[in-house]
């Protein structure tokens, strides 16, 4: 499972090398071994749909929807009303609230300080504080 998300983390650092094909095959191989870890969550009325996976010190807001297919790196923080399947996020992200991710990967030290955002199909990094700063790439 490391060794899929390393992969996929060494990928998304060079945007302009993004091979569609790759990203997507990786994120299959990540999902097939992905296990349910769900132990550390916060927040009221949380649903999962494993399998999800929670690294440490993951804060979880009020009424969030994760899975099927989610993993979440150490020290990220999912604000109220998030939505995320199939999706993969990386180390120390912040998501804002009432954000929809499908089908996404979130690069390690992000941070979206915002309300409502609704993408599939993307890989987002850096920092925002609006819809227009986000820094994202399709595929």
């Amino acid at each position: 499972m490391k060794e899929e998300l390393t992969k996929i983390e060494e990928i998304i650092v060079n945007p302009n090398e993004i091979k569609i094909s790759n990203i997507q095959e990786l994120m299959e191989m990540f999902f097939a071994k992905l296990k349910n870890r769900v132990d550390n969550y916060i927040g009221d009325y949380p649903t999962f749909i494993e399998p999800v996976y929670l690294e440490d010190n993951v804060k979880i807001g009020d009424d969030v929807l994760l899975g099927p297919n989610v993993y979440i790196g150490a020290n990220s923080k999912i604000e109220d009303y998030v939505e995320l399947s199939n999706t993969i996020i990386f180390d120390n992200v912040k998501v804002g609230e009432n954000f929809k991710l499908e089908n996404c990967i979130v690069a390690k030290n992000s941070s979206f300080n915002f309300k409502n955002l609704n993408l599939r199909n993307n890989i987002l990094k850096g920092s925002a504080d609006s819809k227009s700063e986000l820094q994202n790439i399709g595929f």
